[in-house]
């Protein structure tokens, strides 16, 4: 029996934005120990009056090693801004590291007030076109299903497998089933038939880049997540979904967000601000952000209500999203003076493989030129197109060992990409050209390529590029940039498996920003910069992509040749 004269820890007055009723209400709301205990008046040992109080935002799908930084920087960044939960795919770190990085990391989510949240990668590696530095079969899903923060199954990114039924995939999905929980899908492009197959066995996609694809996948019984990313900036061509669908089957997630973004706009709070801005109802946007997420997940947080968890945001002005006090398990956290956290578990040292020569990147061709290749086509967006066009050989001073090389073509914006093994497995390089990154001069390079995280390295020479390489090798892994005019490497070390630095956030955004002057001096122009450039690899997403075992056509799902008419190389 409650006794109306008892005193609860912590009294909250404002206008509440209730996401279960979908309605904007002034009330008060009474924590004691952790939990919301009654949305009225009672005595409380601290009253706070506030404008707006909002649950805490909850980011539907997103992977922390996208901003550089360790999951405790993640949430000392987001956290003052509202954000109290993630749902973290961690198939980076589990592509470099497996089972023991995705332990590791889970370690790391004990030195940060933000409730991470996990999926279990389910695409490690993401297919057989490429190496990745680990593998994650079915028994160790099933093993880290069991782990307490972990939600959901990853996306499966290998579509493929579940239209062809594969027994590995459905293993995977299976174990999920078996314990109740969701399955996160992973579905660009997919219509039709094959979304109707996909639908029976995921629940949900954050791919869609189009209002016709999401609309589709709606209808098809999946949820959608409308992602608004530092690379995939979607929410603008989606959100006049919100018009035409129960939102309620809607969510917001970032997806990759780099840590100037990070530092500068911040996370989900962005994107929910974002979404206010383009018209959508500030409950509905929120909403986006807590219960439906929530629900995706059966999170006990995510909602104004008595007997859930106080994870809530207290605010001066909605729409602009203007944080005056963020509340976690009753809580208010400090938005400063944070104590510094520990050291991250995982490993360093992933960077393996022996040091290059020039002749290592290039494509031998020792006949006259032009040859016509098949190249990548940055696009943008993350999305990749088909694309043929002619190149130059060189025969008269090619890398030392060949006879001929097949060049860049700067003036066409054609210059040379290579994916380097570095796991230190078989040591095999994926070489071919890329098209609309705007390299005059120099290379950019790292190991960031997702989803096996080798060496990826764009250059207008495979002397630079052999620059850029071997000094990332040298400093355990990060980003970097070649400029000969000043015989000058700029780089971000991210010795954290060769895709996270441990500094502070801060300190890491400042040297990024310089890599990234670096590489629009030599003339990269793509809107989406290195993060761009980190996409490359990703043979799961259309048209084409390079690996390190060569050229991929994602529509065929198999290996193609570089130089057309000729044997694969």
């Amino acid at each position: 029996m409650v006794v109306m004269g008892d005193t609860v820890d912590l009294l909250i007055r404002g206008r509440l934005v209730n996401v279960t009723a979908g309605t904007l209400d002034d009330g008060a709301v009474a924590v004691d120990d952790g939990e919301i205990v009654a949305l009225e008046e009672r005595p409380a040992e601290r009253e706070i009056e506030t404008a707006y109080v909002a649950p805490g935002l909850i980011d539907a799908h997103m992977h922390v090693e996208s901003s550089m930084v360790t999951l405790p920087r993640y949430g000392a960044a987001v956290v003052p801004r509202g954000v109290t939960s993630v749902i973290h795919d961690p198939h980076e770190i589990a592509n470099v590291l497996g089972a023991d990085g995705v332990r590791a990391l889970l370690s790391d989510a004990e030195h940060t007030p933000l409730k991470a949240r996990f999926t279990v990668p389910s695409s490690v590696p993401a297919s057989h076109l490429q190496d990745a530095g680990a593998a994650v079969g079915p028994e160790e899903v099933a093993a880290l299903l069991d782990e307490p923060k972990t939600v959901a199954l990853g996306e499966v990114m290998n579509v493929p497998g579940v239209l062809a039924g594969d027994e590995t995939v459905m293993r995977k999905i299976r174990a999920a089933r078996e314990r109740d929980m969701t399955v996160d899908g992973h579905a660009p492009r997919v219509t039709g038939s094959d979304l109707q197959e996909v639908a029976r066995h995921l629940d949900n996609d954050h791919e869609s880049i189009a209002i016709e694809e999401a609309r589709e996948k709606v209808k098809a019984g999946l949820r959608v997540y409308l992602r608004e990313g530092s690379a995939s900036r979607n929410l603008k061509d989606l959100v006049g979904l919100v018009e035409e669908v129960d939102t309620r089957r809607l969510s917001l997630c970032t997806d990759d967000r780099d840590v100037v973004d990070l530092v500068e706009k911040g996370g989900i709070d962005f994107v929910v601000e974002k979404a206010m801005s383009l018209g959508v109802d500030p409950v509905e946007a929120v909403q986006m952000a807590t219960i439906n997420t929530a629900e995706s997940y059966d999170l006990p947080f995510g909602r104004i209500t008595p007997g859930v968890p106080a994870d809530l945001v207290l605010l001066s002005d909605l729409e602009d999203w203007d944080v005056d006090h963020v509340v976690i398990d009753g809580e208010v956290i400090p938005t400063e003076g944070a104590d510094e956290p520990p050291a991250s578990e995982i490993e360093t040292d992933t960077v393996r493989f022996d040091p290059l020569e020039p002749a290592d990147l290039a494509i031998e061709h020792a006949g006259s030129g032009p040859v016509t290749v098949r190249v990548v086509d940055a696009v943008g967006g993350l999305q990749t197109a088909r694309m043929e066009t002619t190149v130059p050989v060189e025969t008269t001073s090619p890398p030392e060992g060949l006879d001929g090389a097949l060049v860049a073509d700067t003036d066409a914006d054609v210059i040379p990409l290579a994916v380097i093994e570095r796991h230190g497995n078989q040591g095999e390089i994926g070489r071919g050209f890329v098209h609309r990154l705007g390299i005059e001069r120099g290379a950019v390079g790292s190991t960031v390529a997702h989803d096996a995280h080798n060496c990826i390295v764009a250059g207008a020479s495979h002397e630079a590029m052999t620059r850029v390489a071997n000094h990332l090798r040298s400093i355990d892994g990060g980003i970097a940039a070649y400029d000969p005019t000043t015989d000058e490497v700029t780089s971000l070390a991210l010795p954290v498996a060769g895709l996270m630095s441990d500094q502070q956030l801060t300190a890491v955004k400042d040297v990024f920003e310089s890599v990234e002057s670096a590489a629009r001096d030599i003339g990269l122009t793509h809107e989406g910069g290195l993060m761009e450039l980190s996409f490359l690899a990703l043979e799961v997403i259309p048209e084409y992509r390079l690996t390190n075992r060569g050229l991929v056509d994602v529509g065929s799902f198999d290996h193609v040749d570089v130089v057309v008419g000729d044997q694969r190389v």
